[in-house]
């Protein structure tokens, strides 16, 4: 499995890690050129002062003057880091010597330096007649009258050496705390928004299309990003409340074609069964009467035969809207087929023969109300519009019924028999107030 790694973590080693290694590089660099320098300033002034100390004792070890060379070696052996100064004549006889150090001898002729890593020893021949300091190699005839050896002590340099690199350390160290903070500084002003990016892009993954990111960016490249996912959710949020309306408006449809009665928009047979099964089951916990009527269309054919069935459509939703401005809030009216509607009463009285009153009552409405001649106004494509009036009346059948002992497929074929006693006598209303028949 391929291993990742977070964005901030590769900032910090693609800036941190060249930052070390330059930071080592130079600060090696620097330390063995200033330990390099230590040195041979030290050495420089060793020599500076045995050429000094050369200078001054020619005269001593020609005369012989051991008391003078002793002054000699003592004021020299006052410099600091001087650990001895010894005075040797020509046949190599110590005259004078300072200090406790016992100094070697040099290993080859002509050396002047012996370093054992804790001291240097620098020597110098002194020559009869010395020339200035910087020709005495070119002195070829001066015959060697003795030696001077001076030995210097490293305990200082090495020391400064010390605490030079100690302050090195602590500055490139420092130097480091200082770009890492900065490092992470920066590297928080890019992962912290993309961060709030990625969260952004999992929550409108995961459908939450209003979640925007709302962290300022100073970066242009992330800014035009967040710009960029922020409209995106947005169009997708528009379109899911698009998309969301047509599924509400095709389940609305769904239902109403499920439900509802397409060219009078009334309750159908499976919503008038619903409607009637809720009654009943009322009724029992009430004992409250309901009342249930079927109706048919008397004189309904021949405006079909003579003008169309556009013609009778238009009847036929006129005469639903007829129904429902006799009925309550509480009752329900459907259209059963062709042109027959059933309307079904709720909340009648618990007394038998006030409830057939009150069906009665309401059956009579609907009764006068149908048989008011319609106004059909229509227009063939191509023709000027024209204005039928029919008479249409009804026939009703009523049956009154009660929770404890109703069943609906009874209910709706004793009133579908009323209507059809009703029927023989047109624009009749005909009661079948026992359910049990």
């Amino acid at each position: 499995m391929k291993t990742c790694y977070s964005i901030g973590r590769y900032i910090s080693w693609l800036t941190l890690l060249p930052l070390l290694v330059t930071a080592v590089l130079i600060t090696g660099i620097f330390l063995y050129d200033r330990t390099a320098s230590m040195e041979r300033s030290q050495l420089a002034r060793g020599q500076l002062l045995v050429r000094q100390l050369v200078a001054g004792c020619e005269y001593g070890i020609f005369s012989n003057n051991l008391e003078f060379l002793h002054e000699l070696a003592s004021q020299v052996l006052r410099e600091p880091d001087v650990l001895s100064v010894h005075i040797t004549g020509h046949d190599g006889v110590l005259l004078t010597a300072v200090g406790d150090i016992e100094m070697p001898i040099p290993a080859t002729a002509g050396q002047t330096t012996h370093d054992d890593g804790r001291r240097v020893v620098l020597f110098q021949p002194v020559y009869a007649a010395q020339l200035p300091l910087d020709r005495v190699e070119e002195n070829t005839r001066s015959s060697e009258i003795g030696m001077v050896k001076v030995a210097l002590s490293w305990e200082q340099t090495r020391r400064e050496q010390r605490q030079l690199l100690l302050a090195v350390v602590l500055a490139t160290a420092l130097l480091l705390l200082v770009a890492a903070y900065l490092v992470y500084r920066a590297s928080r002003r890019l992962t912290h928004p993309i961060h709030h990016l990625n969260f952004a892009v999992h929550a409108i993954g995961n459908g939450e299309l209003y979640t925007r990111v709302r962290h300022e960016v100073c970066i242009n490249e992330l800014s035009t990003l967040t710009e960029g996912i922020n409209e995106m959710a947005a169009q997708l949020q528009r379109e899911r409340a698009l998309l969301q309306h047509r599924i509400d408006e095709a389940t609305e449809q769904l239902r109403m074609l499920a439900f509802f009665d397409t060219l009078t928009g009334l309750p159908n047979r499976r919503l008038l069964n619903d409607r009637l099964h809720q009654v009943v089951e009322a009724g029992k916990r009430s004992g409250r009467y309901a009342a249930i009527m079927f109706l048919d269309m008397d004189n309904f054919k021949p405006l079909n035969d003579n003008y169309g069935h556009s013609v009778g459509d238009l009847l036929l939703i006129e005469a639903g809207s007829r129904i429902e401005s006799c009925l309550r809030g509480v009752d329900t009216v459907a259209r059963f087929g062709g042109d027959e509607f059933v309307v079904l009463l709720n909340e009648l009285d618990t007394d038998r023969d006030i409830s057939a009153r009150q069906a009665r009552i309401v059956a009579e409405k609907i009764r006068a109300t149908l048989s008011t001649p319609y106004q059909l106004h229509y227009q063939v494509e191509g023709q000027s519009p024209v204005s039928v009036q029919h008479t249409c009346t009804a026939s009703i059948g009523v049956v009154l019924f009660q929770g404890e002992a109703a069943d609906q497929e009874q209910i709706l074929a004793r009133a579908d028999a009323a209507m059809y006693q009703a029927k023989a006598s047109r624009d009749a209303i005909h009661f079948l107030e026992d359910t049990t028949g």
